[in-house]
């Protein structure tokens, strides 16, 4: 991939746990790369197929001294937050920043952290069988939207019988393609919010919800945490799931099972 690097931007702002440092301020500096496809760009000597390095040094100074953080890793977080919805060019982001003047009674040269982050295709799985579920599906999509998860692509609803043994009401069922930047833990916790946001309570395993998100997918990778399991454990021997994505990723092939979503679905139908 293309990159494009600023190399030791100095900044004075002010950051720190001590109210000295956020009162007095000092020295940071800062590394970034972005990786983005030059090809337009290079072909065409079209500016907006590009990113202007001199307007991106000076959003970096102006993002840096807006705020007072307590912890370097929090500024890093923030400013790449900033340079992806600045920029969709963007695909990856690798951002040091120096603190040169930490309150360190040693010789050293800089403190620092080091942020890499990259955008994602994710396929998540949205339900709803409690209250008015279009509406909660509605309300789902809308705050990940807020939280600058984009919709790429999503399915028609389908209205499906309740999946795992638990008497309930009928399932309203979508699939949807999205683009994120945030860390696979990270995308969950903010799935997990939203749910929590929108009322869901967790009694019952596979009970009645008013919100279900399940990411199912995260392009090619495999994930095995506590927490979080890519793919989906059951995604390939729900029909709820497979018929929405076979609409948006019929030829997504499962990393684990070597299947296409059409050959799984074809596989459930059977």
């Amino acid at each position: 991939m293309d990159q494009l690097r600023i190399k030791d931007l100095e900044v004075y702002a002010y950051h720190g746990l001590f109210g000295a440092e956020k009162e007095l301020g000092q020295r940071f500096v800062l590394d970034v790369i972005l990786d983005y496809d030059m090809t337009q760009a290079a072909k065409t000597d079209d500016l907006t197929a590009s990113i202007h390095y001199g307007e991106l040094a000076q959003d970096l100074t102006h993002w840096c001294q807006e705020g007072k953080e307590d912890l370097i890793e929090t500024l890093a977080y923030k400013l790449i937050d900033r340079i992806f919805l600045a920029h969709p060019l963007v695909q990856k982001v690798s951002l040091e920043v120096k603190k040169p003047w930490a309150p360190v009674p040693l010789p050293l040269e800089t403190c620092s952290v080091k942020l890499v982050r990259q955008k994602r295709r994710v396929l998540i799985g949205l339900g709803s069988n409690q209250g008015d579920r279009a509406a909660n599906l509605d309300a789902a999509l809308a705050k990940m939207a807020e939280q600058h998860i984009r919709l790429v692509q999503a399915s028609g609803r389908i209205e499906t019988e309740p999946w795992g043994g638990v008497e309930q009401d009928p399932f309203l069922n979508q699939a949807v393609e999205v683009e994120s930047w945030l860390a696979p833990q990270d995308l969950l916790q903010t799935l997990l919010a939203i749910e929590a946001d929108l009322g869901r309570v967790r009694e019952v395993k596979w009970g009645p919800r008013v919100i279900d998100l399940d990411i199912l997918y995260i392009g090619q990778e495999e994930i095995y945490s506590p927490d979080l399991i890519v793919p989906h454990p059951y995604a390939a021997e729900r029909a709820f799931v497979l018929q929405p994505l076979l609409e948006i990723a019929p030829h997504f092939v499962d990393p684990v099972r070597r299947k296409s979503i059409r050959q799984l679905w074809e596989a459930v139908e059977k």
